[in-house]
C-alpha cells in the first residue's frame, strides 16, 4: 500500500516532524485511515520522550493553545488557525492489566511498546515523521497484510481478556470497513465476553455511544446482539425487533432537530438510547429495568431521596439481609426475589415482584429518574388528547418533556397524525411564545408581590397561548375583570 497523504496534512506532518524529529510518529487510526484512502480529522501522534515539550513547541509555532495532562503524558494542540486541524500528542507508553476489564497500568515505554499494546493490528501501525523517512511505515504486527485481506485481528490472545472493550470495537470497525473478524478471534471473543460484566458502566456506554455515530450502527448492534453482549450488560437488556425501524426515526429526528430547534441543544445520545429500549407502544423492557440500566451504565439520571433527608440510616452493608432490614425500617418492603448489585460506588437493588428499582447510597434510599424512558410517558398522555384541547392545555401538558422527547415523537409516523400536530404546534409554535405580561406589569397595575403572582401570570399567559389575550391592553381589562368577580 502506498500513503497518499493530502498536502495540507503533509505539510502540517513535515512541522511536527522538523520539531519532533525521530522520536515523534504518525500512529493508529490516522496511519490505517491514510492507507485506506479514508478521511480522518485525527491527527495522533506518539513521541518517544516527552510529548508534552513536543506539543508546547508546536503550540508556539502555530500561536494556538495546548491543553496538557501531565500525570499521563498526554497534550492537545488546537491552533489559532480555524482551518487547521487540532493534534493529540502522548508519550509512547507500555500497558500491563492487573485484572479484566479494569485500566491498565501505565509506563513510559519505546515505539514498540507502544504499538503492541494497541488492540488490534491495523491499528498499530506507525509513520516517521523524521525528514530522512518521512512517510516510511512501521509495521511490526502485519497491520497492512490485514488491511489488505480486511482482518480486524488482536495482537495476543489475552487482548479481550485484558481489554473487554475490544469486542465493541472489534465489531464497530468490521462494519465500518466491511471486514471480517479473524477467525482465530471469534473463540477469544466467545471466551471475553463474560467479562464485560467487569467494565465500569460508563466505558460501556461510551462505546455504545460511539457506535451510535457509525454509518452502519443497526448492524453493529444487531451483530453484537447475536453473541449476547448486551445480557451480560444487563440480562434484561434484550434488542427488540423494531431496532432498525426506531434507529431510521432516530437519525430523522436528529435532522429535522437541526433544522429546526436552532435555539436548543440537542442530547443525540437520549434519542439513540430510547430507541435501543424500544419506540413500540408495547415496550419489551419494564420501566423499573430501564431505570436499572440507566443508573448501571451511567446515562442520564437523577436520583429521588426516597427517606427523609434527618432520616439517616446504617451505612455498614456487608449482605443483601443488612440492606433488607435497612429497607424495613423506614416500611419499604422488598421482595424475595429482590436482585442486589454494586454499582458506580453504591447499591443498586431491583425488585422485581414490586416492579421497582431503589439505590442505596450513604444511609439513604433513592429511586431513579431518568429522560429516557419520557418518550413512554409521552405516549401513554397523547392517548388522553383530544382535538378539541386548547393551545394552553397543550403548552402546559407537554412543557415538562424533554425537547429530545417531543421531537421523537413529532417524527414517529407510527403515531397519529392528531398527535403528531399537537406535538408540531408545541415546537413549532407555542414553545417558542413569550408572555406578554410579566411580573413588572402587574407591579404597575397595583398587584402586591406574592403568592398570587404566579397564578396570575399562569392565567394570563394560558389566556394569550388560547388567541383571548393578543395585547397587553386586553391583558389588563381581562385582569380588571377577574379582580371583579
Amino acid at each position: 500500500m502506498v500513503l497518499n497523504i493530502p498536502e495540507t496534512l503533509s505539510d502540517i506532518l513535515h512541522e511536527i516532524g522538523e520539531i519532533g524529529g525521530e522520536n515523534a510518529y504518525l500512529v493508529g487510526g490516522s496511519v490505517r485511515d491514510l492507507l485506506l484512502e479514508r478521511n480522518n480529522i485525527d491527527i495522533d501522534i506518539v513521541v518517544e520522550g516527552d510529548a508534552i515539550s513536543v506539543a508546547k513547541q508546536l503550540q508556539n509555532r502555530w500561536k494556538g493553545t495546548c491543553q496538557t495532562h501531565s500525570q499521563f503524558g498526554t497534550a492537545t494542540v488546537t491552533p489559532a488557525n480555524p482551518d487547521r486541524p487540532k493534534v493529540d500528542f502522548v508519550t509512547a507508553r507500555s500497558e500491563t492489566y492487573k485484572k479484566s476489564g479494569t485500566l491498565p497500568k501505565v509506563e513510559p515505554g519505546t515505539l514498540t511498546e507502544d504499538l503492541q499494546r494497541r488492540d488490534f493490528s491495523i491499528n498499530a501501525l506507525a509513520m516517521y515523521l523524521k525528514k530522512n523517512a518521512f512517510g516510511t511505515i512501521i509495521d511490526e504486527t502485519g497491520g497492512i497484510e490485514d488491511l489488505k485481506n480486511g482482518i480486524i485481528r488482536v495482537l495476543h490472545n489475552n487482548s479481550y481478556d485484558d481489554d473487554p472493550t475490544r469486542i465493541f470495537r472489534a465489531y464497530r470497525y468490521s462494519a465500518r470497513y466491511n471486514f471480517n473478524i479473524a477467525e482465530p478471534d471469534k473463540p477469544l471473543i466467545e471466551k471475553a465476553i463474560p467479562l464485560i460484566a467487569n467494565l465500569s458502566g460508563e466505558r460501556i456506554r461510551n462505546e455504545i455511544d460511539r457506535i451510535f455515530l457509525e454509518d452502519k450502527s443497526r448492524q453493529i448492534i444487531q451483530n453484537l446482539a447475536k453473541v449476547g453482549i448486551f445480557e451480560k450488560i444487563y440480562p434484561e437488556l434484550k434488542i427488540t425487533s423494531s431496532l432498525s425501524c426506531d434507529l431510521n426515526i432516530v437519525e430523522r429526528t436528529i435532522t429535522w432537530a437541526a433544522e429546526h430547534t436552532e435555539d436548543i441543544d440537542i442530547q443525540s445520545e437520549q434519542l439513540y438510547w430510547m430507541a435501543m429500549f424500544g419506540l413500540e407502544k408495547k415496550q419489551v423492557i419494564p420501566t423499573y429495568h430501564i431505570e436499572a440500566i440507566c443508573f448501571r451504565l451511567v446515562l442520564p439520571h437523577q436520583l429521588s431521596r426516597v427517606t427523609k433527608s434527618t432520616q439517616q440510616l446504617r451505612n455498614d452493608v456487608e449482605t443483601n439481609n443488612d440492606l433488607r432490614s435497612i429497607f424495613d425500617n423506614v416500611d419499604v418492603k422488598l421482595s424475595e426475589n429482590a436482585i442486589y448489585e454494586f454499582h458506580n460506588g453504591k447499591w443498586c437493588i431491583v425488585d422485581i415482584d414490586n416492579k421497582a428499582t431503589y439505590v442505596f447510597d450513604d444511609g439513604t434510599i433513592f429511586t431513579v429518574q431518568t429522560p429516557i424512558i419520557t418518550y413512554r410517558k409521552l405516549v401513554k398522555l397523547l392517548a388522553s388528547f383530544r382535538e378539541t384541547d386548547a393551545p394552553s392545555k397543550i403548552y402546559n401538558d407537554l412543557i415538562s418533556f424533554p425537547i429530545e422527547t417531543l421531537i421523537l415523537g413529532y417524527m414517529n409516523n407510527e403515531l397519529s397524525k392528531v398527535h403528531r400536530t399537537f406535538i408540531g404546534d408545541y415546537l413549532l409554535t407555542l414553545r417558542k411564545t413569550r408572555p406578554l405580561i410579566t411580573g413588572k406589569d402587574l407591579i404597575q397595575w397595583g398587584e402586591v408581590p406574592g403568592d398570587n403572582f404566579d397564578v396570575i401570570l399562569s392565567d394570563l399567559f394560558n389566556q394569550q397561548l388560547d388567541g383571548k389575550i393578543k395585547t397587553k391592553s386586553e391583558a389588563f381589562n381581562y385582569y380588571t375583570s377577574q379582580k371583579m368577580q
